[in-house]
């Protein structure tokens, strides 16, 4: 048995003992919540990105960060070709204000889908925030031009245009 098969494993009885537990605690309603939903999908598929990402999103969604890296950490160590676990770990960095990381995780995610308007707009914002105004104002252009009617990344556009000029 390889050492990946055994963390697999274990991970596997991790989410056997949160499940067990979930269901016999009193803090459980009756609908068990969206954690236990992710978890018992992934017993089913422990090798999917997809419930490893989901899982992580509700942890951020419940303030538990150190959770949520653990499950992008076991998303990528299956598939690092996956834009979405790329975007969520920059999520993740941009929160816990590791930005210089953060962005190296969104344009990870870029070089795999560069038409991800949730990537570019975080990539852009990161880009301007330590004043790379040319290539916030370029990701900028690429956004209006799919979404010309969005105020927002107009006015987002002209900041970065005034501070490229000063």
């Amino acid at each position: 048995m390889s050492e990946s098969d055994i963390e697999d494993e274990n991970i596997l009885g991790h989410f056997q003992e949160a499940l067990l537990r979930a269901e016999t605690s009193k803090e459980v309603k009756p609908s068990p919540g969206v954690e236990y939903a992710c978890l018992r999908s992934m017993m089913l598929e422990p090798q999917n990105t997809t419930m490893w990402n989901s899982l992580a999103l509700v942890y951020m969604m419940s303030d538990r960060a150190s959770d949520a890296a653990d499950a992008i950490e076991k998303s990528l160590d299956i598939d690092t070709s996956n834009a979405w676990t790329w975007t969520i770990w920059g999520d993740l960095l941009r929160q816990e204000g590791r930005l210089s990381e953060a962005e190296q995780a969104y344009r990870m995610s870029m070089e795999l889908d560069p038409s991800d308007k949730h990537t570019a707009r975080h990539l852009a914002a990161l880009y301007s925030s330590r004043n790379a105004q040319p290539e916030a104002i370029e990701l900028l252009q690429l956004l209006i031009s799919k979404t010309p009617n969005d105020q927002e990344l107009w006015d987002f556009y002209s900041f970065c245009f005034k501070r490229l000029k000063r």
